[in-house]
Order: structure tokens, then sequence, then C-alpha cells
């Protein structure tokens, strides 16, 4: 069996991997183990957990720090990358058709998103019993949901067809 060494760059990946997701798993067992059924003051019948709001900040942390890293490894890709590509005489196929599938995925994700937000705007929401019906909330709701879905298809399909096509 052939060990692979992993690069600098990839051990820091793994470090990073590691800690979001040692992070993220002591805030869901936080949340989950303290708290969670305490009643909703004004109906009972709901649920108001003690830490939504370490959620919410473990989840805007998150949103902020990948967006800055996105947009770093979208002008890195788009000037130093570029450089380093041209240098090689033999460009691997999968380097030619990676930042297309990425970039295409992340705008079909959006689009998909919009179009959905824009055709169901006028839907109302039913939000702790209030009724919630407001077209740019409903939009951009939509549009989050239909990225993550999408986005997260992509992975499942992108890592099922790393770990076949690791196999040789």
């Amino acid at each position: 069996m052939v060990k692979i060494e992993k690069s600098k760059e990839q051990k820091i990946s793994d470090m990073v991997l590691y800690a979001i997701m040692a992070v993220s798993a002591i805030v869901f067992v936080i949340y989950f183990a303290w708290g969670y059924d305490t009643p909703y003051e004004e109906n009972p019948d709901f649920n108001a957990p003690l830490f939504t709001d370490g959620l919410i900040i473990l989840q805007g942390a998150l949103t902020v720090v990948a967006t800055l890293v996105t947009i770093g490894g979208a002008i890195n890709s788009l000037t130093v990358g570029r450089g380093k590509a041209q240098v090689n005489d033999k460009v691997n196929v999968a380097d030619k058709v990676a930042s297309p599938i990425a970039w295409g995925t992340c705008v079909v994700s959006l689009i998909v998103g919009v179009i959905y937000g824009v055709i169901n705007k006028d839907e109302q929401m039913i939000i702790n019993n209030k009724a919630w019906q407001n077209a740019t909330e409903s939009i951009e709701s939509d549009i989050c949901i239909w990225s993550i879905g999408i986005l997260t298809l992509g992975t499942i399909i992108a890592a099922i067809y790393s770990m076949i096509g690791s196999k040789k």
C-alpha cells in the first residue's frame, strides 16, 4: 500500500476542518443537553431552548468566515492561481473543470432560489402562531433553502465520486 504524504496546506485544512467540527459538536451538545425543553412563555406548546443564541452566533460566524475565505480564494484563483497553472505544461483535466463546476453550482443554486422565491413571494408563513407575509424575506429564505439543498447534494456527489475515484 502506497502512503501519500499530505502537503502543508492539506494538513492545515484538515486541522481547520476538525476544529470547526469540534466547536460545532460542542455547541449542538450544549444546545440539546441543557434547557432544550424549556417551554415558550407565551405558548407552552412550543419550546424555547436556552442556547438558541449560541447556535445563531455560531452559524453567523461560520457564514462570515466562509464568505471571507470564499472571496479570498476566488481572488487568489483569479490572480495568482492562473499564473501557476500556465507554468505547468501538463494541465490536468480536473484543474480545467473544477473551477467552472464550483462556480456553476453556486450560480445555479442562487438562480434556482431566486426563481422559486419570486414565484412564491406572496405565500404566507406561520411563525410562532403569527402570520408573516414579507416578499423580500420569503425570497431570501427560498434562496437560502434551495442553495443549501443544491450545494449539499453537490457536496455529497463530489464526496462519493472522490471515494470511488481514489480506489485505483
